[in-house]
């Protein structure tokens, strides 16, 4: 998703802004490209993109419920 898609879905359903936020967003709002129908050196780095947003979307979850 990239910040165009959240501002069309805010649009369509404003009770959604402030409730859906890119992958990207705990690594400084990194919007993610589509890889699809790339070479295998943009997927890579798209999945490494991938990779770290995960981390820290998980490190972002634990640090809630402590």
């Amino acid at each position: 998703m990239e910040k165009r898609h959240i501002e069309r879905l805010c649009e369509m359903a404003p009770e959604m802004r402030g409730k859906v936020m890119l992958f990207g967003h705990w690594d400084n709002e990194c919007e993610i490209p589509d890889p699809y129908r790339k070479s295998r050196e943009t997927f890579a780095a798209v999945y490494t993109l991938l990779e770290r947003s995960a981390r820290q979307w998980a490190q972002a979850l634990n640090a809630e419920q402590v």
